[in-house]
């Protein structure tokens, strides 16, 4: 979005190619913007052999300067235009103006409460619902702090403000830690934007989060895998299968949650799970016999008589799921706070044990191995039994 709001301006000499039939041109600013362009006359004809075409602008330093000037003069209008429309600007808003005594007046000051607003709004229809009401709560956040937050006040002292208001309000490092990254990408968008010069948190360090990721033992799974049903097929069974088939992919639940038939594709070793990332965007393909012993690829053969009415797991959504898993831990009798992210967790673990980090880092998807390493875990009976194998060491 912001990368298609940057104007670039150049400086075009004899654009109508005029000078070889008049013998001068005018002198041009080019005002280059996603695709379009607009033209402004400096009010300067030269002659070619007064155009430097190496430095693309007039021989005569005076006039040189006139053209920086008239540069200048169009940079400011989008400056204030962007202050004035939440950092928006159109090349069309040119038009607005036509002399250096028309600037457009930012009265009163937009406030960066407002600009985030404003940011908000405008991208409300490429966001993510969950993206949307995050960066929605953070803004709730900020105007609960100061609803008046100047570009003058984004120094450190007002982020190290922020962060004791976040703390006093309760918000454990990492929610704050999130919101102070949310704040920090707006204000890099304002910087882009040529409204702010420095960013406040270039001196601050944001606080890591304190991340506990829980993951299932193997015989946690064979307990969940055991559990029988008087319902067949349904939204109990639905959701355990639901959850085993993430742990033996390591999908997202973004992912799992909109898999149909399309995405499944038969072949004569087995069946190829064929998915675009919702959080990466990135193709990606498993071959399920190969993942876990094939039991992801048993449980798509479990439920694909009923593929044809869509998705692969229909009639769950996320709040129903996690209520469910809770029930699910009760009767598996797990003593564990049971969460669909579990699942990632869990694949994360086991195949970080056994296939190695980098697979576990491809099956995952994580940009960075140190990622990856984040979802090592070692239950007491795992840790208690390696350290035992700890001898003749000195």
């Amino acid at each position: 979005m912001f990368k298609d709001q940057i104007v670039r301006y150049k400086v075009i000499y004899d654009r109508k190619k005029q000078a070889a039939k008049k013998g001068k041109a005018v002198v041009q600013i080019e005002a280059y913007q996603n695709g379009n362009r607009s033209y402004f006359s400096t009010g300067i004809y030269l002659s070619p052999d007064q155009w430097n075409s190496k430095r693309h602008e007039p021989k005569d330093p005076f006039q040189a300067k006139q053209v920086r000037d008239a540069i200048a003069y169009y940079e400011k209008i989008e400056r204030e235009v962007r202050l004035h429309n939440g950092g928006l600007f159109s090349i069309k808003d040119f038009k607005a103006t036509s002399s250096p005594s028309e600037v457009v007046a930012p009265e009163p000051k937009q406030t960066f409460n407002e600009f985030f607003a404003a940011q908000i709004k405008a991208r409300d229809k490429e966001l993510k619902w969950n993206t949307y009401r995050q960066q929605t709560s953070c803004l709730n956040i900020l105007n609960e702090f100061d609803p008046t937050i100047s570009f003058e006040d984004l120094k450190y002292r007002t982020i190290d403000a922020l962060h004791q208001f976040m703390v006093k309000k309760g918000h454990c490092n990492s929610t704050s830690n999130k919101r102070h990254k949310i704040i920090r990408s707006y204000i890099a968008k304002a910087i882009k934007l040529e409204m702010l010069d420095k960013n406040p948190y270039d001196k601050f360090k944001i606080p890591a989060p304190v991340v506990n990721k829980l993951a299932l033992l193997g015989s946690e799974l064979r307990a969940l895998e055991d559990l029988t049903f008087p319902e067949p097929h349904g939204r109990l069974e639905r959701v355990r299968d639901m959850f085993l088939f993430a742990t033996y992919t390591g999908l997202r639940w973004s992912d799992v949650f909109k898999l149909t038939r399309q995405n499944l594709i038969k072949t004569d070793s087995g069946i190829v799970l064929n998915i675009k990332a919702s959080k990466t965007e990135k193709l990606f393909q498993l071959p399920l016999w190969l993942m876990f012993e094939g039991k992801g690829q048993a449980l798509v053969l479990k439920h694909w008589p009923y593929l044809e009415a869509g998705k692969l797991f229909p009639n769950l959504n996320n709040a129903f799921t996690n209520r469910a898993l809770k029930r699910l831990a009760v009767l598996a009798g797990i003593k564990k706070h049971l969460h669909f992210h579990v699942s990632r967790h869990t694949a994360g673990t086991i195949l970080a044990r056994t296939a190695g980090v980098l697979t576990a880092k491809d099956v995952l998807q994580h940009s960075t191995l140190a990622t990856t390493m984040g979802y090592l875990h070692l239950s007491n009976a795992e840790r208690n039994r390696s350290l035992e194998e700890v001898k003749n060491w000195y």
